[in-house]
């Protein structure tokens, strides 16, 4: 049974969609920020100079907890510090979360060209890519081969799926790694939760996965890319629509958890 939910701010207010880095159009506003995380007894300050940051906001910091996603406690515009004594806010997640969302299974899906890009995505789980590379620091050089070809369908019938490695992506569904699938004229966008995110990018073509590629260190094809398949071949025929149409499907708790931080009111 599929249920529909639409969400939307309870009164108006201003746009606050924000980027893992400041925007011209949003001015910035030095401050020192008062930063709690989920596995600390206590809130942590750092200095801002890239956001106007709000008590609520949620931000990756650099520093020992680099990677973690805090909540912004207290913001304060006066101070007097000396900076090498102080980690920065790197990135800030993206506020607003709107569109109308279908459950289906274990994912929420929308159609709704407002529904969640893979760049608001990354920044509730992410810091920004190469916020931490020195200068001078030589970039990945990333070197793909002809690349494979999944039938959807078929995966366990392909020769190039090693049985171990489809089992373990098997987990990952089971245990709801996946956690956001966007699909974008035919080109795909996933992020999985393992030992740590990774992305898989695709081309999904009828019931073709072509172009893959994931930033885990597994040469071949790994079982974040078949957990991506998988679940493909579970939502698509509930869509009961074309296997190219645009779509984003967010884990079901992942996205009320988001919800319940960023939206004042919901319509059910």
């Amino acid at each position: 049974m599929k249920n529909i939910i639409g969400f939307s701010i309870s009164e108006p207010q201003e746009s606050k969609d924000y980027d893992t880095v400041r925007r011209e159009n949003v001015p910035a506003v030095r401050s020192l920020v008062s930063v709690r995380f989920p596995d600390r007894g206590m809130a942590l300050t750092y200095y801002n100079d890239l956001f106007d940051l709000e008590e609520g906001d949620f931000v990756f910091v650099s520093g020992k907890l680099a990677g973690k996603l805090g909540i912004v406690e207290k913001v304060t515009t006066r101070f007097k510090i000396n900076l090498a004594d102080y980690q920065r806010v790197i990135s800030k997640a993206t506020g607003n979360i709107r569109g109308s969302y279908e459950s289906i299974l274990d994912k929420m899906v929308s159609f709704d060209s407002e529904a969640m890009t893979p760049d608001e995505f990354r920044s509730w789980i992410l810091p920004p890519k190469g916020w931490d590379k020195k200068e001078g620091e030589p970039e990945d050089e990333i070197i793909l081969g002809d690349g494979y070809e999944l039938l959807i369908p078929e995966l366990e019938q392909d020769d190039d799926v090693d049985r171990a490695v489809l089992e373990r992506a098997f987990d990952y569904c089971r245990e709801g790694k996946v956690a956001y699938i966007c699909v974008h004229g035919g080109t795909g966008t996933a992020f999985i939760e393992g030992t740590e995110w990774y992305e898989v990018n695709f081309m999904l073509d009828g019931d073709s996965m072509t172009e893959m590629y994931c930033d885990c260190p597994y040469p071949g094809l790994c079982k974040h890319m078949l957990a991506v398949a998988m679940n493909l071949r579970a939502l698509i025929p509930n869509f009961k629509v074309s296997k190219l149409d645009d779509f984003v499907a967010i884990d079901s708790s992942r996205l009320w958890n988001m919800v319940a931080h960023t939206t004042k009111k919901i319509t059910l």
